[in-house]
């Protein structure tokens, strides 16, 4: 599931916050690819996980009645927690 920025900021205040927001932040380094990771682990064991990468997004759109095809760097931040494991996404212009 795709969602806007103000979802995935508040969903992140949330567990936070239920979670005391008594939390370390451990960040990977980024790999080859341009992929890294962040857990915010919680002091009652609970985990908010980050992954971000770099993708690659091409679309045809219409500029001026002329059809034209664009690509643009996008990076990808997938989040879950050990609350809720589904993983959603939130995207941002690289």
């Amino acid at each position: 599931m795709i969602v806007r920025y103000d979802e995935y900021s508040k969903a992140k205040s949330a567990f936070l916050r239920k979670h005391d927001s008594n939390f370390r932040i451990d960040t990977s380094p980024m790999d080859s690819y341009g992929v890294y990771h962040k857990e915010y682990v919680c002091r009652d064991g609970a985990v908010w996980y980050e992954v971000m990468s770099p993708e690659y997004v091409t679309e045809i759109v219409e500029i001026k009645f002329a059809r034209c095809k664009v690509e643009v760097k996008m990076l990808k931040t997938e989040f879950w927690s050990s609350d809720d494991a589904q993983s959603k996404y939130y995207y941002e212009q690289f």
